[in-house]
């Protein structure tokens, strides 16, 4: 027989000095994964505060963005009606008819937009959705 076993029926029988260091082993490495598992919940909060954060940055980015998009859009507005008086104030008086036709014409085309206005716009509503997406 071993010096460390004591051989009993049909079962090994662990030293008591030995089953003592097996059972400190198991306790080490149970404490080593609750703090391993302490760890990752740590960090997958931080990783849900920094997604929440990212989100919310993206959302004051594009509001922004939206924002200056609008000034931009008010200020070319008028910049457009200025140009409107003044070529209307050009306009011969003996013309008024062709005035009425030509300030008409131009009320039109002020209102429309450019198609670089138009992807703009529709590059901000793609950007909605995404983030929309993002945030279900």
């Amino acid at each position: 027989m071993l010096e460390n076993t004591v051989a009993a029926e049909n079962s090994v029988l662990i030293h008591p000095q030995e089953q003592a260091a097996k059972i400190r082993m198991e306790e080490e490495r149970q404490k080593w994964n609750e703090q391993i598992e302490q760890q990752k919940q740590e960090q997958l909060a931080l990783l849900k505060q920094i997604e929440e954060e990212r989100a919310r940055l993206e959302a004051d980015f594009l509001k922004i963005q939206m924002q200056t998009c609008l000034e931009e859009a008010k200020k070319k507005k008028k910049e457009e009606e200025q140009g409107q008086l003044v070529q209307s104030h050009n306009v011969p008086s003996t013309d008024q008819q062709n005035k009425v036709k030509h300030e008409t014409g131009n009320t039109a085309v002020s209102e429309t937009r450019s198609p670089r206005e138009d992807s703009h716009l529709q590059m901000i509503r793609n950007y909605q959705q995404r983030l929309l997406q993002q945030n279900r």
